[in-house]
């Protein structure tokens, strides 16, 4: 790529991931900067700064082709982030099952076991590697306690204290894209309880 297609490559990819971050606030998703090509934080007290106006938004990105974090908290969200296992990586007990290679599959050793189901009419995006990330609305307004640690192996729940990569999002391990654009659903309860949770308790 030559020098003007790349300076061209960069405007389109800068307007595109502000187009991104502004889709984003209109949800009323709270956004702030990450650092060009990666998830890091671009800015300091990022869960503070995160913000939905359009004046702000275009200021920032207007400066730089910065991915877009989002903050659930602050925007109403909680994500249920299923990770893929690393190269060579192996799930530790009780998740070493035929099968069961990373957290899509413990999540669904977990929803067998606690008879449950996974709200999957809702937004959700694609990640590098297989990433799985469902977009829920949680109760009453208000951010739920965070579960002491992953909910599993590789099973994530995303809102207090946390961020994620928005969709269009580009990284040197691939883009994270929308995987299904729907209304929020309301998020299930065993998002909020660490792992050992057994409904019939």
């Amino acid at each position: 790529m030559d020098e003007l297609a790349s300076r061209r490559h960069d405007r389109r990819q800068q307007k595109d991931l502000k187009a991104v971050a502004l889709a984003a606030a209109a949800r009323g998703w709270h956004v702030f900067p990450l650092r060009p090509g990666t998830t890091e934080p671009a800015v300091r007290d990022w869960a503070e700064r995160a913000t939905t106006n359009t004046w702000r938004i275009v200021r920032c990105w207007d400066s730089g082709p910065f991915n877009v974090g989002i903050v659930p908290c602050a925007s109403g969200l909680l994500v249920l982030d299923l990770v893929p296992a690393g190269a060579g990586e192996q799930p530790p007990e009780p998740y070493r099952l035929p099968g069961v290679h990373g957290g899509t599959d413990v999540l669904a050793v977990l929803l067998e076991e606690w008879r449950a189901r996974l709200p999957c009419e809702t937004y959700s995006v694609d990640g590098p590697g297989g990433r799985m990330q469902y977009y829920f609305a949680h109760p009453d307004d208000a951010c739920p306690p965070a579960a002491p640690g992953p909910l599993a192996w590789h099973v994530e729940v995303r809102c207090t204290g946390s961020y994620v990569p928005a969709a269009g999002c580009v990284t040197p391990d691939g883009a994270y894209t929308v995987g299904h654009d729907a209304a929020l659903a309301e998020a299930p309860g065993w998002l909020t309880v660490p792992a050992g949770f057994d409904p019939d308790r």
